[in-house]
């Protein structure tokens, strides 16, 4: 009858318990680390042992505290007020474009060309105007070097014959302007005349935390001119809002709590704003779009949170304009290689910051990042597959819950092995004897695997949703390559490798390995098969003994273990025997296939 080797584990717990001393002999024969571990336990009880080892074990795994995840992803457009070099900020060089906006206090040079050639400099008074020699008051607040000049000229034509001017920026004015809202440092500051909304806030310090990049408002007597979209400037280059100040306005930085970090394959990584209606697809814009490193079916992952519970949604980045955004999702674009950047998540939200990683014989192997619902064929669905020459039946999925559980079991079993030894009283030495060293040491040497054993068809999981496995975070799945071999260890005189026939039987395979040795133990050979599901078989000695072999199987025949003195020494050692067994087999034949 097949069972887990889950089975095996408890029942190699019972192990019985002498109270006498220990054969002085037979312990000067064990290695030292070993006597030393008796010595111990015959003073120490086991279970305070197996805590130590615990609690060692929960500390070594346990998360840095101090990790600071996420320090490098930053508010786009930050760092353009931070780094924005004091040395660019508008100083009082008249050299001004033609669409410099004048206002009051600039000085203007004036030059009249023609049957008059008088040149001056004026300064633009409180009402807007300037006064012309022989002309009078004109009015040029508000208009562009450009405008002014033509309405200049527009006016001389009337009053001077033959006569023109040109009119230029000799010294810009200063302004003041009031900057509140959500800046860094809300005040009233005097600027140069040139100054633009860029400059302002960089004088104001920058937005603050929660304050909008995308609804600024510019105001004058009240009313508000321009409601400013930095995005515009930041990433479209787009310069046409980025007008100048004048005296007097002011400027209003809104809040915003719509802000959506986006990470991995794209070509600039940031936490962005979004406005009301924007989808996926905006965001991915503003993330320069996906990089050279996405992987292959342009998925991305969008965590949304929902009531206090977050579920992660796997979408094509096609779908993204039908994805409009929600305060506190993220996004995270897969690499080619499924690699993690898990930076903007929360430990809540662990089950996403870790992934399953699938090898062997699948269509698309890699790292995969699955929610808290996901099972076993999603996730085949999402690994394209298996491949034409797979070996679903030996596929393999390792938990490290299982894992943490198969290291207790082993520690305890070998702890109570070593007690057991300890409390055994004189005994002979025997061949048996001579083999307990060597056996001691190969189980303490066992590398926990947390193997899960579980249904890995598509076609038996459809037909029986029960037996979907539930996947964690962590999980690691191994598909290997059809092989037509069976694997014969332990006592029997030529172990190895043998190719798969499935008219042979059990019987058969341990003949072409030489046959049994004089120390094999035919009552207890341990059939380890593909799918990590184990069987203990009798041999017969005469005739055929029935058994399911499968290719990938392992055989393995254990050392027979003979009473000594009386004491039914299996009861110490066979546990100890049959688990070596089977981790040792269990082990080969993944690492084979």
């Amino acid at each position: 009858m097949k069972q887990s080797s889950a089975v095996f584990l408890l029942y190699f717990l019972t192990i019985g318990l002498f109270s006498q001393s220990l054969d002085e002999d037979f312990l000067s024969s064990l290695p030292k680390d070993i006597i030393s571990e008796i010595d111990q336990n015959l003073s120490t009880n086991t279970n305070e042992i197996q805590q130590k080892d615990y609690e060692s074990f929960v500390s070594s795994i346990a998360k840095d505290e101090k990790n600071d995840v996420g320090k490098d992803l930053t508010v786009f457009g930050r760092s353009f007020f931070s780094s924005y070099a004091s040395t660019f900020m508008p100083i009082n060089d008249p050299a001004a474009s033609s669409n410099y906006i004048l206002d009051v206090d600039d000085l203007l040079f004036v030059q009249y060309l023609g049957d008059s050639d008088d040149a001056f400099e004026i300064r633009i008074d409180r009402a807007g105007n300037i006064i012309l020699p022989e002309i009078g008051p004109l009015q040029i607040a508000g208009l562009s070097i450009n405008d002014a000049n033509q309405k200049l000229n527009e006016i001389l034509s009337d009053s001077l014959i033959n006569t023109s001017a040109v009119l230029s920026l000799r010294e810009v004015r200063d302004i003041n302007v009031i900057v509140t809202g959500f800046v860094e440092n809300p005040g009233v500051y005097v600027a140069s005349g040139y100054s633009n909304i860029i400059h302002i806030l960089k004088i104001a310090g920058g937005i603050a935390p929660n304050g909008s990049y995308r609804e600024i408002l510019v105001k004058r007597k009240g009313d508000t001119l321009y409601t400013i979209d930095l995005y515009d400037i930041f990433i479209e280059g787009d310069t046409s809002s980025n007008f100048s100040l004048r005296s007097g306005d002011s400027v209003v930085v809104k809040s915003s709590n719509r802000f959506v970090p986006i990470v991995g394959a794209t070509n600039r990584q940031a936490i962005f704003e979004f406005r009301e209606g924007e989808t996926v697809s905006n965001l991915l814009n503003f993330a320069g779009g996906v990089s050279i490193d996405a992987n292959r079916e342009m998925k991305f992952h969008l965590v949304r949170e929902n009531q206090g519970q977050f579920k992660v949604f796997h979408q094509s980045i096609s779908d993204g304009d039908n994805l409009t955004l929600q305060p506190r999702d993220k996004i995270f674009v897969k690499f080619k290689d499924y690699s993690s950047d898990d930076t903007f998540l929360t430990s809540d939200e662990s089950f996403v910051a870790d992934y399953v990683e699938v090898t062997g014989a699948v269509k698309f192997p890699g790292k995969y990042y699955v929610s808290q619902n996901e099972n076993l064929s999603d996730l085949i669905e999402a690994f394209g597959g298996y491949k034409k020459d797979a070996y679903v039946f030996g596929a393999a999925l390792f938990n490290e819950d299982a894992k943490l559980l198969e290291k207790e079991f082993n520690s305890r079993l070998y702890n109570d092995a070593v007690k057991s030894l300890a409390n055994l009283g004189s005994i002979s030495r025997t061949e048996d004897i001579d083999s307990l060293p060597v056996l001691l040491e190969q189980f303490k040497e066992i590398s926990a695997q947390g193997r899960i054993v579980t249904e890995f068809s598509q076609e038996k999981l459809n037909a029986n949703p029960e037996s979907n496995y539930k996947l964690s975070p962590g999980d690691r799945i191994h598909v290997p390559y059809y092989k037509k071999v069976i694997y014969v260890f332990g006592e029997t005189l030529n172990p190895g490798t043998y190719v798969y026939d499935e008219t042979l039987s059990l019987t058969d395979y341990i003949m072409k390995s030489g046959g049994l040795n004089e120390y094999a133990d035919n009552s207890s050979v341990i059939i380890v098969h593909p799918n990590g599901e184990s069987q203990r078989v009798k041999v017969r000695k005469f005739g055929s003994t029935n058994a399911d072999l499968y290719a990938g199987s392992v055989i393995y025949i254990p050392r027979n273990l003979k009473q000594i003195d009386g004491i039914e020494f299996t009861s110490v050692m066979a546990p100890i025997v049959s688990s070596l067994a089977i981790s040792l087999a269990s082990l080969n034949s993944i690492s084979n296939n």
